[in-house]
């Protein structure tokens, strides 16, 4: 007859070397990433349709691509360049930073897995019509 402390020893080790070997958050979102969804959630300014639309024209079919050296590059549907920089992890947050601005972008990461990922950052732009703000989703397919 089995020890039921030994058990759940057991059950603990076993569960522990099995979650270990997971790939990290860094792992998985090494590669290329395709734009598959654009959402943005206004909060403040007035209704620009035209800025949305050329936000989720240069993301859907755009590429994210994630080097493990720490670096990245973002393409246009059409591949052109679209900037390019540094990137890192820290915690549940994907911080990229550009090559030409000094400036960081913080993206949360709503969800990963091997094949798709999911960013949420909040926005804010000064326009001739006033102040725009608000929350853009990011959807991606690998």
């Amino acid at each position: 007859m089995l020890n039921p402390l030994k058990n759940l020893f057991f059950f603990a080790l076993t569960s522990t070397l099995l979650f270990s070997c997971g790939k990290s958050t860094e792992e998985m979102l090494i590669g290329t990433w395709s734009g598959t969804d654009f959402k943005f959630d206004q909060t403040e300014g007035p209704d620009l349709v035209a800025l949305v639309q050329g936000g989720k024209g240069l993301h859907i079919d755009g590429k994210l691509i994630l080097e493990e050296t720490g670096t990245f590059i973002i393409t246009s549907p059409e591949d052109m360049m679209n900037g390019k920089g540094t990137w890192k992890v820290k915690k549940d947050q994907l911080i990229m930073k550009t090559e030409n601005a000094k400036e960081e972008v913080v993206y949360d990461i709503v969800a990963i897995s091997e094949s798709q990922l999911i960013t949420s950052n909040e926005v804010a732009m000064e326009s001739p019509l006033g102040n725009i703000a608000g929350k853009i989703t990011l959807t991606y397919k690998k």
